[in-house]
Parts: structure tokens; C-alpha cells; sequence
């Protein structure tokens, strides 16, 4: 479900692996950090290849994986202990993701 560099190449269609990728994908959220609806899209389009952050982040909310407030002035990132599956996802996905995010510092 996910490329070289650890991003999601399409939404999954069965539930269960659906909830997996979320749980990758709440990975990459910066926890206990408050975060406008422009923020929490930019991030989430960084870790996915098919451009539908409102699917994701609508699906997020409904897996009580983050939270938001009604006017959408506040995401942030539920903080919970993911299920032993989804920990060996994230951390398999972990040295994809640092590959990545290195080959996009700027160089000294």
C-alpha cells in the first residue's frame, strides 16, 4: 500500500487495511500540537499520493484517531497507544520516511 518513500499510493478498500494506513498516517502528526485545516491537508497530502486529505482526515475523526473542533479551527492528533500491527507498520515505514524527509533538507 505504500511506495519506497513511505507514502499511501491509494486508498485501500477493505476496512481493516483502511484503519492500518491510518494509523501510519497519524504516525507523521506532530502530537499534542493544535493545527488549522490548511495544516493538517498539507501534512497529510505529503504522505499520500491520491490528493484526498478530506477523505483521510474525515476518516481520522471517525476512527477517534484526531480530533476537531466543529468550526475546524483545530485538529489535533488523539494520543493513544496504536495496536501491535499498526506499530510494526509505522515502525517499517520509519526509515522510508527519514530517507525521504533527508533528500528533501536543503544542503549546507
Amino acid at each position: 500500500q505504500f511506495d519506497a518513500a513511505g507514502r499511501l499510493q491509494r486508498w485501500p478498500s477493505k476496512r481493516n487495511v483502511q484503519t492500518l494506513a491510518l494509523w501510519a498516517l497519524w504516525a507523521t502528526l506532530p502530537a499534542g500540537q493544535s493545527m488549522r485545516e490548511r495544516t493538517i491537508n498539507d501534512r497529510l497530502n505529503a504522505e499520500h499520493l491520491f490528493k484526498d486529505a478530506a477523505t483521510l482526515r474525515r476518516t481520522m475523526i471517525a476512527c477517534r484517531l484526531l480530533s476537531r473542533r466543529k468550526d475546524g479551527t483545530d485538529y489535533r492528533r488523539i494520543e493513544q497507544a496504536p495496536p501491535a500491527d499498526a506499530q510494526a507498520l509505522i515502525k517499517a515505514l520509519s526509515p522510508r520516511r527519514q530517507t525521504r524527509e533527508a533528500a528533501t533538507e536543503p544542503t549546507a
